[in-house]
């Protein structure tokens, strides 16, 4: 019997490795501006032609490469920057491994101009699907000068799996500011068929920051510094005003390195407990400067998940620093001696005059002549005559009408309350949150918030596909400035904000103004509803044109709904609940939580038992 194991060709073997190492064009730009930062370059830009599908260039003025060192990069597993697997525990280096040009040689076309300083010669390099197809001296700058074309070019199957342009721009951007984040002493440049995205001067932590995200982000971040024997922690953290409900701007760094780590991220949010709303997410750019060998970050292929030795240390040592940060700003909540132990008490919201109780009495009534007030003794000790009031919980619970057929649901019980509903049902607000309204088998408790959200998105659902919105003039229009990842998604859904009614402006880079708004949205937050407009659009997955009309709705939705808290009179909460259930489904929100739940008698009935 033959044998049958055999040593895979180097093209094959290229090509398995760049299954790790190269998923999309983001994991090239990766690969080679850490490429790049590792050979001391003060300057790197990175230009794209159709978000890098057609081609990425990384351009650098490092310290470039010898004929030798340019052939040899390019071979599986040369390095110049470990020799012993000791060498693993010691990396101050971003790439370190000798797999990404290799790989990417073995997916793309590659053409690399590379010269040393000492150099008078320059060499040119020609790689495709792993095989050099030219090699020869040029005349070049000093550093490297890499440009990676059709990628996936021999394996069509990969390139199929590509998301649209929008995504792959969205992923390669994440990449890029996690280099451009750590080395903030080097300049970058990024652009995308000729547009600059991103113009970032060398510079401090915080001016680099603020150069990504906007100079809104600047009064919000506060700094944070602590150094132990075990580590040394500085960065910032943001005021919880600025948290959103998405993630996005959450930064961790360790020697330089971008690292995901949800243990860490725990004890952010521990942190700033008592101090966010449940679904609110802080954003924070923190540094670790750490000794390598009590790292490991060799434990995942793109080296962004890091092992470290003793995590429960750097857990405390990381929520302590944060939470003085916070104390130092006083932006962590008060202590209230005052009020522990007092009765919550909440001023009516209505503005109707109370009622003014009327005594009838006999002005002939003497105390002692039980005759003058036509009772006896026996029955003045013992007797109260009262007035018969109406009892509220015999209103709360009687059969009542409905002022309308609903549609059809799937919730027996819901639809049977509703049908039997009164014309005129009286309805309470409950903590700002829910309306409560009695009904045939109970009482029924609504989510003002969500409620108002279905309506919305039913509205805007049907107006995106039937008419255009004519927008609200703003007398004062807003200016809205925006990192360049949020610049461009807008500019990608511009046009569905148009027929919703808004009318937007560019105004200077990442820079929109508001010129009109939709009619039934408040002018004054006309900027804070976009900002939120685009917490809820962002980081979304699926195919986003086929799914643009919801995705727009429900986000525009979700930002413009009444806010908890919001008092509503009985006619605000009537048309609301009306408007409810004229929607085609009224039970649940466009992403699926719960709007209507009822408490019927027998759960009522079992408090007391």
């Amino acid at each position: 019997m033959a044998d049958i194991i055999q040593l895979l060709p180097d093209s094959v073997a290229n090509q398995i490795a760049a299954g790790e190492v190269v998923q999309r064009p983001a994991s090239v730009v990766k690969e080679l501006m850490e490429n790049a930062v590792d050979a001391g370059a003060t300057h790197i830009q990175v230009i794209l032609k159709n978000v890098g599908k057609a081609s990425i260039q990384v351009i650098d003025n490092g310290k470039g490469m010898s004929t030798i060192d340019a052939r040899m990069a390019f071979e599986r597993h040369a390095t110049s920057k470990i020799s012993s697997a000791q060498d693993l525990f010691n990396i101050h280096t971003l790439g370190f491994r000798g797999e990404a040009l290799p790989s990417i040689a073995s997916v793309a076309e590659v053409e690399l101009k590379t010269r040393r300083e000492e150099d008078e010669l320059g060499n040119f390099l020609f790689i495709a699907a792993s095989e050099v197809k030219q090699q020869e001296s040029v005349n070049t700058p000093k550093g490297t000068n890499i440009c990676v074309k059709n990628l996936f070019f021999n394996i069509p199957a990969r390139r199929k799996f590509l998301k649209s342009d929008s995504t792959e721009l969205r992923n390669i951007i994440n990449e890029f500011l996690r280099v451009a984040l750590t080395h903030t002493d080097i300049a970058f440049n990024l652009c995308n068929n000729g547009n600059d995205i991103y113009n970032l001067p060398s510079s401090g932590i915080r001016q680099r920051v603020v150069n990504v995200f906007g100079k809104n982000l600047n009064s919000k971040l506060i700094p944070i510094e602590c150094t132990t024997e075990l580590v040394s922690i500085k960065g910032f953290v943001c005021h919880p005003q600025h948290a959103k409900k998405t993630y996005g701007e959450q930064y961790f760094f360790v020697n330089n390195r971008f690292m995901k780590h949800n243990f860490f991220h725990k004890a952010v949010m521990e942190a700033y407990s008592g101090l966010l709303d449940n679904d609110c997410i802080p954003s924070y750019f923190i540094y670790f400067s750490i000794n390598p060998a009590l790292i490991d970050v060799n434990i995942h292929p793109t080296k962004t998940e890091i092992k470290f030795q003793n995590e429960t240390d750097f857990f405390q040592i990381l929520m302590a620093g944060i939470k003085e940060a916070l104390g130092k700003f006083n932006v962590t909540p008060p202590l209230d001696f005052d009020t522990e132990g007092s009765i919550e008490y909440e001023p009516s919201q209505t503005s109707s005059i109370p009622y003014l109780p009327k005594i009838n009495y006999n002005p002939n009534y003497n105390p002692f002549n039980y005759r003058s007030a036509g009772i006896s003794k026996a029955d003045s000790d013992f007797e109260k005559k009262t007035e018969k009031v109406p009892a509220n919980w015999e209103v709360l619970f009687n059969d009542l009408k409905e002022k309308k057929q609903p549609e059809q649901t799937g919730f027996p019980e819901i639809e049977e309350s509703v049908k039997n509903q009164e014309p005129h049902a009286h309805f309470l607000q409950m903590k700002g949150r829910y309306i409560v309204t009695p009904v045939h088998s109970g009482l029924m408790f609504i989510d003002q918030k969500r409620a108002h959200e279905r309506i919305l998105f039913e509205q805007y659902t049907h107006t995106l596909s039937t008419q255009k919105i004519i927008g609200q003039k703003s007398l004062f229009p807003e200016t809205l400035e925006l990192s360049a990842s949020d610049f461009m998604l807008i500019k990608q859904i511009q046009p569905d904000l148009e027929f919703l009614g808004f009318e937007l402006q560019e105004s200077g880079k990442n820079c929109f103004t508001i010129q009109t708004t939709p009619p039934d949205l408040s002018q004054s937050h006309a900027q804070q509803i976009f900002i939120q407009l685009i917490e809820h659009y962002k980081n979304t997955e699926g195919d986003i044109k086929r799914k643009m009309t919801e995705k727009v709705a429900l986000a525009l939705a979700k930002a413009a709904a009444v806010n908890y808290n919001t008092p509503l009179d009985e006619q605000e909460m009537n048309d609301l609940i009306d408007n409810l259930f004229a929607c085609q489904h009224h039970n649940y929100t466009a992403d699926g939580k719960t709007i209507i739940h009822i408490l019927n008698f027998e759960e009522a009935n079992n408090w007391f038992k």
